[in-house]
């Protein structure tokens, strides 16, 4: 009984947090800037003692719990009050797991959803913003596209040559990201090393560069992805740790993260990470005339400009369980439905706000 009474406990303090940073922006902001922190310095640190990803062995083992729960289902060659006594132990854990689990993710990732925006607290609001400007941005940044793909060693394929260990990217990553705290305080402080996904294939086939886990505090990444993808994606994982939980915003941190860097790679990467996003809005604006007459893409950055490269997509897909197509289309719906339910109107599409915050910034481009 006095676990019954613990486990409504937890349960009904969720859901109060719930409820209160659903209906007070201040209650949301207050906790990002004075208890977030705390969870990052003591627990985040404790975990990233592990030298692997917590959060996807805890995947693991909640799958392994589901078949488990389905084995002790279908058991008929026990006695029944044995098998009575293995169910209800089974149930008890898996509802210890439930509210636990909600507790956290509302702790480390809900309540984030209904804080003060980026823009809100440190940019002037563009909501609508003219061709002129996104013509200038996306011209901006393919000149410095150009030039920056011809400074790195390629190898036989055209493919770049990263000649620091990951170590040293996790460094200058986590460098970047607390000079940025200089300047924007949520940003400021402790960060934890990024972290590999193992099962990197599968997660290809959802094309997910990197994820947030909140239940460990984890900014975890796709070890199959090509390079050019790695320092913004694990940049943009740790924007989601510091409170930064809207894509676009993550998108845009992870941007100035890498572009202020000084390292040429890092400004490569940050630049070639958001060029899709201008690239479509200045094609879904631009006349017949305007787009003959952009700019053009190098072709060594047209070729940067990849999820995967060639022998990883096939090496995914000659490895891989499922269909890519039928992942893809399941993590997709899973992704919007969550981003919807956490109240981003947009779901998906909400990735690709990022461009008007670019336009904000795009002085900073033009020095």
């Amino acid at each position: 009984m006095r676990q019954h009474i613990v486990k409504l406990g937890i349960l009904v303090f969720t859901i109060f947090l719930n409820i209160l940073s659903w209906n007070s922006q201040t209650f949301s902001d207050w906790y990002i800037a004075n208890i977030m922190p705390v969870w990052i310095n003591t627990y985040s640190r404790f975990i990233s003692i592990f030298p692997f990803s917590v959060g996807e062995k805890l995947i693991i083992l909640a799958f392994l719990l589901i078949i488990v729960g389905i084995v002790i289902f279908f058991l008929g060659f026990l006695k029944q009050d044995k098998l009575k006594l293995i169910r209800k132990r089974y149930w008890n854990i898996i509802s210890w797991i439930v509210v636990c689990v909600l507790l956290i993710q509302t702790l480390n990732c809900f309540i984030l959803y209904h804080a003060s925006t980026f823009e809100s607290q440190y940019m002037e609001s563009t909501k609508e913003y003219g061709f002129e400007e996104l013509l200038n941005l996306r011209e901006n940044i393919v000149k410095k596209l150009n030039f920056l793909s011809d400074q790195f060693e390629r190898d036989s394929k055209g493919e770049i040559i990263y000649d620091k260990d990951w170590n040293a990217m996790y460094a200058e990553c986590i460098k970047s990201m607390q000079k940025l705290g200089e300047r924007y305080l949520n940003l400021s402080g402790y960060y934890p090393k990024p972290k590999r996904i193992y099962f990197s294939k599968f997660m290809s086939q959802q094309y997910l560069l990197g994820i947030f886990f909140p239940f460990t505090l984890e900014a975890n990444y796709n070890t199959e992805m090509y390079i050019t993808n790695m320092p913004y994606t694990i940049c943009h994982e740790l924007a989601h740790l510091k409170g930064y939980i809207y894509e676009d915003e993550a998108n845009f941190i992870a941007f100035m993260a890498c572009t202020e860097s000084d390292d040429l790679f890092f400004q490569y990467c940050g630049y070639l990470n958001v060029l899709n996003y201008v690239a479509n809005d200045f094609r879904s604006n631009a006349s017949e005339d305007e787009w003959n007459a952009r700019t053009m893409v190098k072709e060594n950055v047209a070729n940067d400009n990849i999820f995967l490269t060639a022998d990883a997509w096939e090496e995914v897909n000659q490895t891989s369980l499922f269909k890519t197509e039928t992942v893809e289309t399941v993590a997709n719906k899973l992704l919007d439905s969550n981003l919807k339910i956490n109240g981003i109107k947009d779901g998906i599409k909400s990735y690709s706000r990022v461009v008007r915050l670019l336009i904000n910034y795009n002085k900073g481009i033009s020095k």
